[in-house]
């Protein structure tokens, strides 16, 4: 079964605390979403002011910015389990990769919906995971692009074992299709959190998929 991981959003430090106490016993995972104003039109919390923060969760941390490489030294003080940066927001990739390569996280590559797979196809196995954005980034709460289904096929011919992930509009309605089309992570924001009602959210997409 596919892995659910919450993923938050906030600009507002108390914000992300709420919903890290929110999403206790209910999920190992949480991916955190950081923004700096200038890759996506929008600015997040800063990683280094949840360091302090205690958890239990292993952290997932999708740098939607620009020069990804400054924030892995406190990705790696945060204990992050896995990092992902984007790949139009690098010249170089496999510079990027390289670089990621000195810390202990696992690797991601993440890209957004206009971008070709063929892009991105040489750097599939220098990395762990390779996530697809099925809205734009930046902001929760995007309609889903069915498109970006049709975008994991090219990889699972090549690459049948590796780790893909999915995030951006994924609800109850379309997370059926989601998981048919091969992703084996599935990163909800928005439709996890809508109607403070999280656990109950959380156990509703979990018995669909099931």
């Amino acid at each position: 079964m596919p892995e659910i991981i919450p993923a938050i959003l906030t600009d507002g430090l108390e914000d992300f605390k709420d919903k890290l106490k929110k999403l206790e016993g209910l999920t190992k995972w949480v991916q955190i979403d950081i923004m700096d104003g200038k890759f996506v039109n929008n600015k997040s919390i800063k990683l280094e002011d949840i360091v302090s923060i205690d958890h239990n969760f292993k952290l997932e941390v999708h740098l939607m910015v620009e020069n990804p490489e400054k924030y892995f030294k406190v990705c790696q003080k945060l204990k992050c389990k896995r990092v992902l940066f984007h790949f139009e927001a690098v010249k170089d990739p496999l510079k990027t990769i390289e670089e990621m390569n000195q810390y202990d996280f696992a690797k991601g590559i993440s890209i957004n919906p206009p971008t070709p797979v063929d892009d991105v196809l040489p750097y599939v196995d220098l990395v762990d995971v390779v996530l697809f954005l099925a809205v734009n980034p930046g902001w929760q709460g995007q309609k889903f692009d069915p498109n970006v289904l049709k975008k994991i096929e090219k990889i699972r011919e090549t690459h049948p074992n590796k780790q893909i992930s999915i995030d951006g509009g994924v609800n109850m309605d379309n997370i059926k299709r989601v998981v048919s089309a091969g992703f084996n992570i599935i990163n909800i924001g928005s439709a996890i959190f809508q109607n403070d009602q999280v656990e109950k959210n959380i156990i509703s997409f979990k018995s669909i998929i099931k």
